[in-house]
């Protein structure tokens, strides 16, 4: 494994927000750039596919279930998530971290943002997705899709296209 200090990509672990991730790491990686992947428990099983050099899986939990407990069982796993990337960010020392939505996307992100580590969110989608746009005052650089994202301070908006893999 290389020394080299990684760019961290952080993606849900659904293909909408995984394959525009592969997209990047596969030209990241063209350019010479190590790359690493955070995600949650559901993406493992895509590792094999994932341009990464190594994949790290943090706790996460969506905060829309109904109901008390469920959201504060919900922001406790968050929070722990949050702990577990801070350790593993403090470790590798990623040189940036860039999200492409989900909610695993989160601790990584937040993360990044407590340890002042330069970040970007790509939001793939015309209306900007409720993870990105909880994330979105925190980083500093939002990459659209799509022109005129409503929800995002335009000054930190640039319009990027999507990436998009082989087919």
């Amino acid at each position: 494994m290389s020394s080299a200090r990684p760019i961290l990509l952080a993606a849900g672990g659904t293909g909408g927000h995984l394959f525009p991730a592969a997209a990047l790491a596969a030209a990241l990686a063209k350019r010479g750039a190590e790359v690493e992947l955070a995600t949650d428990s559901r993406a493992l099983k895509f590792g094999a596919d994932f341009p990464a050099r190594a994949i790290h899986a943090f706790p996460s939990a969506t905060t829309t279930a109904a109901g008390a407990l469920a959201k504060a069982r919900a922001s406790l796993t968050l929070g722990v998530g949050l702990v577990a990337a801070a350790v593993k960010l403090g470790r590798i020392r990623p040189r940036a971290v860039v999200g492409f939505g989900g909610y695993p996307t989160v601790p990584p992100l937040l993360a990044a943002s407590l340890l002042r580590i330069p970040s970007v969110l790509h939001e793939q989608n015309a209306v900007i997705g409720r993870a990105n746009r909880f994330l979105s005052p925190r980083v500093n650089l939002v990459a659209c899709g799509f022109p005129q994202l409503k929800g995002v301070d335009p000054a930190k908006a640039r319009v990027t296209g999507n990436p998009v893999r082989p087919s």
